[in-house]
């Protein structure tokens, strides 16, 4: 992913935005927010089918109904879904989507940008850095896979208003987009600082005891032939 794509201009053309996620700022976002988050939790709840269905069927078999066991495990997973629902929905609309920076070219002001709102404008010196954290897992010996790269964007305030690191997509360009950052918040003073770490993806073990115990399986039936012919 190209560093435009991270760092864009506004829609309006007066800002300049580091995009996190897409969305949010609005109530019409918001509530497209809170219905998002109730699908993606009715989804995960489908990964423990094969447990429900499990005990559909011990239910069935102590003398439950078919219709009785699907229905109480049916409830029990709506239940499950309505009651994260809230904790999860206030998270993603507390969570900040993107910051922007004003006026778009030659920043003074920043604010943040949340699911449901954007914060107030505050002066561009309560930011004190922006970081950028680069992992790197190169290849063992052998290995055809390249090496991948991840990224996380911490945006770090005297106040703490964020904090948190944001997980940048895979490919994005880091070096353009460090450069793109350092011209934006270089003339306010703003640092942005880079850290590498570098590690070698582990190797994958391989099998133990699958062919010692085939070769020996043929070993012994070898043996038995032969015992047999004498």
């Amino acid at each position: 992913m190209s560093a435009d794509e991270l760092l864009r201009r506004g829609r309006d053309g007066t800002t300049t935005d580091l995009v996190f996620e897409w969305g949010g700022g609005s109530w019409p976002a918001a509530a497209f927010l809170v219905l998002r988050t109730l699908a993606v939790l009715l989804a995960v709840g489908l990964a423990f089918l094969p447990v429900g269905i499990l005990i559909v069927v011990v239910a069935v078999i102590i003398g439950a109904t078919f219709v009785g066991a699907v229905t109480v495990c049916g409830a029990l997973w709506a239940a499950a879904a309505l009651l994260l629902w809230p904790f999860a929905a206030v998270a993603e609309l507390r969570s900040v989507r993107r910051v922007q920076f004003a006026p778009a070219g030659a920043p003074t002001e920043l604010r943040f940008v949340r699911g449901a709102r954007a914060d107030a404008w505050a002066p561009i010196s309560g930011l004190r850095r922006i970081q950028l954290d680069e992992t790197v897992e190169e290849p063992y010996e052998g290995d055809p896979e390249p090496a991948g790269r991840t990224l996380a964007i911490t945006v770090v305030t005297l106040t703490g208003d964020d904090g948190r690191p944001h997980r940048a997509p895979d490919g994005t360009d880091v070096d353009a987009l460090q450069r793109s950052l350092e011209q934006l918040l270089g003339p306010a003073g703003i640092p942005v600082l880079r850290r590498t770490e570098r590690r070698v993806r582990p190797k994958p073990r391989p099998p133990s005891g699958g062919g010692w115990a085939y070769g020996g399986s043929g070993s012994a039936n070898s043996g038995g032939g032969f015992s047999g012919g004498g």
